[in-house]
């Protein structure tokens, strides 16, 4: 079927157009034509087969080489394509076409650092261009250059405000360009057994980002109502510094410090986790984690952690050594990605003597076991605004045969700054 739509449309420029060359055929020009006729009506096989005729007969037709190439582009046939086009620039650097084909195939076979060198060196003979450029703003964004593809997009805006693309694009820089955060937490934990508790803690701080990772100062303020007491006598204090760390593109490291009061908040408390991530979404990681209440308390913590699509899921075991001997605890956690990674529902079981953070007082270290439920949500609400709330539910025993109903619950306000 195709080698006859091939021959119709040989025959019919034939017979239309009537200037051949000296021997009857047609021209190279007519027959380029019937190429783009050819691919117009998606038959890409003779639309290449006509193409390399007419490079056969004529070797240094540019035009029908490029051409070409962005046909062997449409069926991801990259190699030869490249083939095609390289050989052009290098005879000339700024042919316009071939440089603006060239910047089509890496976008299309997504080499983002070559794409964005391709743009730049097009847009030298093409300033301006709409099209180079958002491709040179998303070559930049894709390499983490998030900088920079913003200076492009404000120009690209600036020149033509309603391009939809270009502010799509701007808008996905702006919520996953690192900058300076501030944030706000709140936590609720309430019981009824062995006495009456209350406790509300407030945390504030900053992420700052580095060269390698994240660290975060922040202060903890937590208050047990307490209708008997001072207020300053059952508020507790607490100074922490956590630290996310990318020690290579397969390595992350969690360290963090902190230094409280001891009273309903740990006098010290310190982290130390490491990721290693591993082919196919998988990852594994080990750590341990030391609180200071009355007296030392240390566990450690292995866990397994997959992605899937937009779920990601993660199963964390701990080992703690209590006066009575080892206990162990259970976490498993499922979140749903609900359009970026800033945004989330996360659902987590639990099921065990020992509490994964935070730690909200002495107590949680000591129960003897407990059933845990919590589910939260995360919502980036613009480019600087992200907000989270959730609860969670335990049935813990906190002594022997004696067991209770206790409710968390939390909210969270993230500022970008930048």
């Amino acid at each position: 079927m195709r080698i006859s739509l091939l021959f119709f449309f040989l025959f019919l420029a034939h017979v239309l157009h009537g200037q051949t060359d000296n021997e009857g055929a047609l021209t190279p020009i007519e027959k380029f034509g019937q190429v783009r006729v050819l691919a117009d009506h998606d038959d890409l096989s003779g639309a290449k087969q006509l193409a390399r005729i007419i490079l056969d007969e004529n070797p240094e037709y540019s035009d029908v080489k490029i051409y070409l190439a962005l046909l062997y582009g449409r069926q991801r046939l990259f190699d030869s394509a490249y083939a095609l086009i390289d050989p052009v620039l290098e005879e000339d650097p700024g042919h316009i076409d071939a440089l603006v084909a060239r910047c089509a195939l890496l976008y299309w076979n997504n080499r983002w650092e070559d794409l964005s060198e391709a743009a730049s060196a097009a847009l030298k003979v093409i300033p301006g261009d709409a099209d180079l450029m958002y491709k040179k703003a998303l070559a930049m964004y894709m390499t983490g250059e998030h900088g920079d593809a913003l200076k492009i997009l404000g120009l690209l805006l600036d020149a033509d405000p309603e391009n939809s693309m270009a502010r799509s694009l701007k808008k996905q820089v702006l919520i996953e360009k690192s900058g300076k955060e501030i944030f706000l937490n709140y936590f609720y934990d309430y019981f009824r057994e062995p006495y009456y508790r209350r406790f509300h803690k407030v945390m504030l701080g900053e992420n700052y980002p580095l060269s390698m990772g994240t660290i975060s100062p922040y202060v903890n303020v937590g208050h047990f109502i307490d209708e008997g007491g001072r207020f300053m006598e059952t508020t507790a204090f607490q100074v922490n510094t956590d630290a996310y760390l990318e020690l290579t593109k397969m390595n992350y490291l969690l360290l963090g410090y902190g230094i409280g009061t001891g009273t309903y908040l740990p006098r010290h408390r310190a982290v130390i986790h490491l990721w290693q991530t591993l082919p196919a979404g998988w990852s594994v990681s080990a750590g341990a984690r030391y609180f200071n209440f009355d007296r030392h308390y240390l566990f450690y913590a292995v866990g397994v952690d997959k992605y899937l699509g937009n779920y990601w899921f993660e199963l964390t075991n701990y080992l703690f050594s209590k006066t009575y001997g080892l206990s162990a605890a259970s976490y498993l956690t499922a979140r749903r990605y609900l359009g970026n990674e800033k945004s989330f529902l996360s659902a987590t079981m639990g099921y065990g003597t020992s509490p994964d953070e935070p730690i909200s007082g002495v107590a949680d270290l000591q129960r003897l076991n407990a059933i845990s439920i919590r589910l939260s949500l995360v919502q980036l609400v613009s480019e600087n605004i992200k907000l989270g709330a959730g609860v969670g539910y335990q049935y813990e025993e906190f002594l022997e045969q004696n067991s209770r109903h206790r409710i968390n619950m939390h909210a969270s306000f993230i500022y970008k700054l930048e």
